[in-house]
């Protein structure tokens, strides 16, 4: 298919483009978008923003079926469990939600009025959108499906507009590529693609929406051991770092305070978080009951009380990797191992009782690694320690055992 037109129509002003675009949409009944004009390599790139009703009309997938070739089609095949987890996003979120820009190509060039400006890398403009003007989605197919609905089974899932109509008043951004051919905008989606995903801890540190990231974010600021000794950004904490944990291991400890399980899905943790902590009065009530456990931990258990009175910086810092080679309670394991006995003392409803029993958590057992109660469960022969969640389950219940729970 050849462009009607190869190259956008420059006027003197913005003004003269703006009329320009006004004359051509009502001799032809098209509407008008203000957008932003430039090149990528040899290609007319259009940046702009859609309103979603629009979108729902106006924008195609071509979705490649499975078991079929994915080279006739435009796009990957429709995930509909993806496309009900935006739509579900957006929803729970109407008033406080962010999709991002989606991009799309079109097979003929749409009317480009804009502003002349010779050698500038952006120009402003007014495109014009006929009826019969569709865009095909090049990027983003999961977002508009949420949106504007979804193939479920034999059905078509209703989308979010359908389901909230008062996002008939939002708009996304759009990145429109002028291209014609398959083949370089199926290469268009491998390069968008071309992303990194962002580490577990880093994840911890944004997503506050979810509750389990909330109470993170309040213990790690107000505990005494936890408060500027975590690494927020690392995937994995440096032999030599002067941190005693990466955020992510604390969300693990999170984890198993709540529900005594480390390794639990995000999807359970979702839906369990919610309602066990869904409310700001529960969220505070449980930082409250895990702080009360980290700083009896740290007045009562080596190496914590010791840490805590170290710089959080600087060579006397340099005793804490010593540290993390030497404690079982130093590492992923231990905390997680810290996290299950608090999950199994906070069951006593004496609050007396579990002080007490925290105190015993910290001076009763054995936190170094070549401690007998580590033999045969987490420690290997050659002093690794294992993360698995069997040999930890293991080592929980021997300490369980040995305080008497």
């Amino acid at each position: 298919m050849a462009n009607e037109r190869t190259a956008p129509i420059d006027h003197p002003d913005i003004l003269t483009a703006m009329e320009a675009a006004h004359r051509e949409a009502a001799a032809v009944g098209g509407r008008i978008f203000p957008c932003t004009v430039f090149k990528q390599g040899d290609r007319t790139m259009v940046s702009t923003a859609f309103p979603n009703q629009f979108i729902k009309r106006q924008v195609v997938a071509d979705s490649a079926i499975k078991g079929n070739s994915p080279r006739d089609s435009l796009n990957r095949p429709l995930m509909p469990d993806h496309a009900k987890s935006i739509k579900e996003y957006v929803i729970t979120n109407k008033d406080d939600y962010i999709l991002p820009p989606v991009t799309l190509n079109v097979d003929k060039h749409p009317s480009l009025h804009v502003q002349t400006s010779p050698g500038a890398p952006t120009r402003l403009g007014y495109l014009v959108v006929h009826d019969a003007t569709r865009f095909f989605v090049t990027d983003g197919q999961h977002r508009i499906a949420a949106l504007a609905g979804y193939p479920s089974g034999r059905s078509i899932a209703a989308g979010a507009l359908d389901e909230v109509p008062e996002l008939q008043n939002d708009a996304m951004a759009v990145l429109i590529v002028i291209e014609t051919d398959r083949t370089r905008i199926q290469q268009d989606f491998a390069d968008a693609a071309q992303t990194k995903q962002i580490p577990p801890s880093l994840l911890a540190v944004y997503n506050t929406r979810e509750p389990v990231n909330k109470v993170l974010a309040a213990i790690t600021s107000r505990s005494k051991l936890f408060e500027g000794r975590i690494d927020e950004s690392s995937k994995t904490l440096p032999k030599l770092s002067q941190h005693v944990f990466l955020l992510n291991q604390v969300r693990g400890f999170v984890k198993e305070l709540l529900f005594g399980d480390y390794a639990m899905s995000e999807d359970s943790l979702t839906r369990q978080a919610t309602q066990r902590i869904g409310s700001s009065e529960a969220q505070d009530e449980f930082v409250q009951e895990a702080l009360a456990l980290l700083e009896t931990l740290t007045a009562n258990m080596h190496p914590w009380s010791t840490i805590v009175s170290l710089p959080q910086r600087g060579g006397v810092a340099n005793q804490i990797p010593d540290f993390r080679a030497q404690y079982v309670n130093m590492t992923a394991t231990g905390l997680n191992i810290i996290g299950r006995m608090g999950y199994e003392i906070g069951k006593e409803p004496s609050e007396a009782v579990r002080l007490a029993r925290y105190v015993d958590l910290a001076q009763k057992i054995d936190w170094r690694r070549d401690a007998k109660i580590w033999e045969n469960n987490i420690i290997s022969t050659d002093n690794k320690i294992s993360t698995q969640r069997g040999p930890v389950n293991a080592a929980a219940g021997e300490v369980r055992k040995a305080l008497g729970i």
